[in-house]
């Protein structure tokens, strides 16, 4: 993998830099699926502002998210460093917010313990963001915890956010921040949350970059095609970045007119981009398949059961074949097929169906259909003349008619016997007249003309061997 001048890949956390750290607390319990705002609940809405939050903030500001209550019911244990503190891309932390589902208890003060564990010791001042529906459950005291954060000495501020908490309950968390200097704040709806986390936040330069999430797609179907490689220039045709197998392809581009070029198996394109400031952008990139071309040359109709040789052209890559299909089967879903590796023509072994079917030339990687052709398939006919006398015990032929399919058969049966029963049999391909031997028994006996791909009886004709009983 190879960046070039601004490229930025999403590696995550990157080494702290600042003297200044925050981390935020958040509450999963399962009190967070309670209603707030018509049909949406606490968590939903929670989980939007917040997304936002981290998205918002300047990449270069290192923060931790703690949260709690999102693994086990029950469980005040259930304290979990969702990011560890470092710089951060925000679209991550967005995605971490969202796949937490509240099911849990409200263990506030051991959570705002490991939170203090997050900041760094080379830190010269640190904010705690605590944002909670409810107040400690599981026997902690937050009040104690915030006069030992006050007796530390560190330019620690304990800011609380009472999200959803019914009029005045957060009161009961005032001392965090009145021991702290923090602010105590709280918030109904969305628009009210998303404020007081920028009173909590002072704002922050916006990022020079914007992060970008390329993937490949087919430009046909729009289904995904997973790892490509990918070449991004400016405006002026300058080299920005490149990358080598990669699904997505993350990256953080300055605000301006890029073109894109991707390649994956069996496809390839090109794209403008426009990269605006302040918005996450996961780009879907259309690939058109590259197809080679190929031809078939056969008969605009055949006898079912029989074979038919093919002329084709193509790749002839590994395992590309021409096949005979009905005309809306997928890719693979074959009634004859040969591999394009023995030569042109092909020979196909044709089914015995009657009606419309496709050739085609399939390619094999990627696995699609190059070029069709439409063949209709013929009901066969063939014709047995029984000889006139044949003595016991001994050889005698039989003129017939009939497609020669492979493994077509001339055969001698009793009469009324099934369809597959035989006293003896010969094969069509050694011609006509077929030669047979006839049994030591006299008596009248059956000739039939046997399709080998069906077992299908196409003639029959019955006579006598060694007289009339």
């Amino acid at each position: 993998m190879r960046t070039m001048i601004f490229a930025t890949l999403l590696c995550g956390a990157t080494p702290l830099v600042s003297d200044t750290a925050t981390v935020v607390v958040f509450d999963a319990s399962g009190s967070m699926w309670n209603r707030l705002e018509g049909d949406l609940s606490r968590i939903e809405v929670a989980r939007d502002v917040m997304g936002n939050y981290f998205v918002d903030r300047n990449s270069d500001a290192p923060y931790a998210i703690v949260a709690y209550g999102h693994n086990r019911r029950g469980d005040c244990s259930d304290i979990e460093v969702v990011t560890q503190m470092g710089q951060h891309i925000g679209a991550g932390q967005a995605n971490r917010i969202v796949g937490l589902i509240p099911q849990g208890m409200t263990p506030l003060t051991d959570a705002l313990r490991v939170a203090r564990d997050q900041i760094p010791p080379t830190a010269e001042s640190a904010d705690i963001v605590l944002i909670t529906d409810g107040l400690e459950n599981c026997g902690g005291d937050p009040c104690a915890l915030a006069a030992q954060f006050a007796a530390e000495g560190v330019d620690l501020r304990a800011h609380v956010v009472g999200f959803g908490m019914a009029p005045g309950e957060v009161g009961a968390l005032a001392c965090l921040p009145d021991q702290t200097g923090g602010l105590l704040l709280e918030a109904a709806t969305g628009e009210q949350l998303t404020a007081a986390l920028a009173q909590v936040t002072p704002a922050e330069p916006v990022a020079i970059t914007v992060i970008m999430s390329l993937f490949a797609v087919s430009a046909e179907t729009s289904a995904p095609l997973g790892a490509a490689d990918w070449r991004i220039t400016d405006a002026n045709g300058q080299l920005v970045a490149e990358g080598e197998g990669r699904d997505p392809f993350d990256i953080a581009l300055p605000p301006a007119e890029y073109s894109i070029a991707a390649t994956a198996p069996g496809y390839s394109g090109e794209m403008p981009l426009t990269v605006r400031a302040d918005i996450v952008q996961r780009v879907a990139v259309p690939l058109i398949a590259d197809r080679p071309e190929a031809s078939l040359d056969a008969p605009e109709t055949a006898l079912a059961g029989g074979t038919i040789e093919v002329n084709w052209t193509g790749p002839d890559a590994d395992r590309d074949r021409i096949s005979l299909a009905r005309p809306d089967a997928a890719p693979g879903d074959i009634l004859a097929v040969t591999l394009t590796r023995r030569g042109t023509p092909a020979t196909l072994r044709l089914p015995d169906e009657t009606g419309v079917f496709e050739l085609r030339y399939e390619q094999n990687v990627p696995q699609r259909i190059l070029v069709t052709r439409q063949i209709s398939l013929t009901a066969t006919e063939a014709s047995i003349t029984a000889p006139v006398a044949v003595p016991l015990d001994e050889r005698f032929e039989i003129d017939w008619t009939g497609p020669a399919g492979p493994q077509d058969e001339i055969v001698l049966a009793e009469i009324g016997s099934p369809d597959d029963a035989r006293i003896t049999a010969t094969q069509t391909r050694w011609g006509s007249p077929a030669k047979l031997k006839a049994p030591d028994v006299a008596g009248t006996y059956e000739l039939r003309y046997r399709v080998g791909a069906s077992g299908r009886i196409l003639a029959r004709t019955q006579f006598t061997i060694g007289g009339t009983e």
